[in-house]
């Protein structure tokens, strides 16, 4: 598996499929998709998209940060190493890359063991994200 920088129209279908399934396509379009300090990854099994992640530049609590979103993994490969992959591919290059120390998410509360277990630490009670879900906001501090 490779995890590289990714475009959006190559990750796309994915985050559709995974985060707003029956929804229109635009409902995985996010604010900031387009911004030149946006990172886009994709994890591929030879030409095979299996995850995606995008960081974008954005401060927390005035803080200096890269805020994850739309991390996804293809549901047959979910449990196989993928998003950890993607969460060291995002830490030591991008977020590196960067002179950033503080990622941080609106994580979703199914996924917050995963992103715990990565190291990452719960900062907010939970909260309702409408037609998406319950949600809360994690950080990780490099």
């Amino acid at each position: 598996m490779l995890v590289r920088p990714a475009r959006l129209d190559e990750i796309l279908a994915l985050r559709h499929a995974v985060l707003r399934p029956g929804r229109p396509l635009d409902t995985a379009r996010f604010d900031g998709d387009d911004d030149a300090t946006t990172v886009h990854v994709g994890a591929f099994h030879g030409e095979r998209l299996v995850g995606c992640a995008s960081v974008m530049r954005r401060p927390f609590d005035a803080e200096d940060g890269l805020q994850l979103r739309g991390m996804a993994t293809a549901p047959d490969r979910a449990r196989q190493g993928i998003g950890t992959a993607m969460l060291l591919y995002l830490e030591e290059d991008v977020a590196r890359s960067f002179g950033v120390r503080l990622l941080w998410c609106n994580a979703r509360t199914s996924a917050s063991g995963f992103y715990a277990g990565a190291g990452w630490r719960l900062v907010s009670a939970a909260f309702d994200i409408p037609d998406v879900g319950p949600h809360v906001r994690m950080i990780h501090r490099l």
